[in-house]
């Protein structure tokens, strides 16, 4: 059987190292086909990656770097239209571990005989990226509530506390095999059957990078359609990504004490945006999460002599909620 599957994937800066470990472990499965590199103005010669696989790797070069959002949309549109009938996104800081291609194939052609082609997609799992999973943090607590702000619900305040103390600790040990249903995804890892991404569309641009993959897999979830992060395929993270859980106590100070004011500015843009426009279901649970997001956020700013960031924070929520996106001139990629 001829491979099916077209990796995409996204490049920037200075990362061929990393790229080519990726391509190397994918192009080892034989389900992968074909590989598109979206070149987002990158500064490292992509050159030897067509001397390497002259006749699987395709790359597409941008004028500038356009973010994550434009990138994926070029990528994901030139593999629907050279006929790939499976499309697989990653990173290119990413990389599957032995057997994990295979075994996401495997998993969504189960769920796609039940559910049907364009309603599933599945997740390879990144241990660092969805750390409530990999804790064993019960699968009700491990992802926001509708109308959260930023992650933050009210109704799952009892919980983050209990989690903290001894006795309420999670237990990895707790983490099955097993699919586990997602309520939106990051595009690295996702796979789905070309009718699934023909249902969805492409990404948003004028999201620009951050969260937009959010809003691009929340249409799967939003449609009908299922997500499910197979567990036991995983992928390595080669770089971990700035905003992991392991890196700071909790989402406040990721955002305050963080050393990239354009990550931070389009990050609390993009989620704000969502959060409201997508995510709320009820206007006055989202005000009251809010309210108090906004409330622990100016105390930790407070406390950690951060003033300018919550100010530059403050800036991006507010441009979130009306709505202004697209790029954004005082933060240039």
């Amino acid at each position: 059987m001829p491979a099916t599957t077209t990796l995409v994937t996204l490049t920037y800066g200075n990362r061929l190292h990393y790229l080519q470990a990726l391509i190397e472990r994918s192009l080892a499965c034989t389900k992968i086909g074909q590989v598109i590199v979206v070149n987002n103005a990158a500064s490292a010669d992509l050159s030897p990656l067509l001397h390497r696989w002259p006749a699987q790797v395709r790359i597409i070069d941008l004028p500038s770097n356009t973010g994550s959002a434009n990138g994926y949309a070029v990528g994901i549109d030139a593999a629907l239209k050279a006929g790939a009938e499976y499309i697989w996104l990653m990173d290119d800081d990413n990389a599957p571990t032995a057997g994990a291609i295979e075994l996401l194939h495997l998993r969504l052609a189960e769920c796609s005989r039940k559910l049907g082609r364009a309603q599933v997609a599945v997740m390879g799992f990144r241990p660092t990226h969805q750390a409530d999973i990999a804790a064993g943090v019960p699968q009700r607590f491990a992802f926001p509530h509708r109308s959260s702000c930023f992650g933050f619900h009210i109704a799952q305040l009892p919980y983050k506390l209990w989690r903290r103390l001894p006795w309420g600790k999670p237990h990895a040990e707790s983490l099955h095999h097993s699919l586990v249903k997602l309520p939106f995804a990051t595009y690295g890892g996702l796979l789905g059957h070309r009718a699934m991404y023909e249902n969805i569309g492409l990404p948003r641009t004028d999201m620009i990078l951050y969260a937009d993959d959010t809003e691009y897999t929340r249409r799967i979830t939003a449609s009908g359609g299922h997500i499910f992060l197979v567990t036991d395929a995983q992928l390595d993270d080669l770089e971990h990504s700035w905003n992991i859980k392991s890196r700071t106590n909790n989402i406040y100070e990721t955002f305050l004490l963080g050393d990239s004011d354009l990550r931070a500015y389009y990050t609390a843009r993009n989620q704000a945006w969502f959060d409201k426009y997508v995510w709320a279901r009820w206007g006055w649970l989202y005000s009251l999460n809010r309210a108090v997001f906004m409330t622990l956020l100016r105390l930790v700013a407070l406390r950690s002599g951060t003033p300018q960031r919550l100010a530059l924070l403050q800036q991006a929520i507010a441009d979130g909620e009306s709505g202004r996106l697209g790029l954004n001139k005082s933060f240039p990629l």
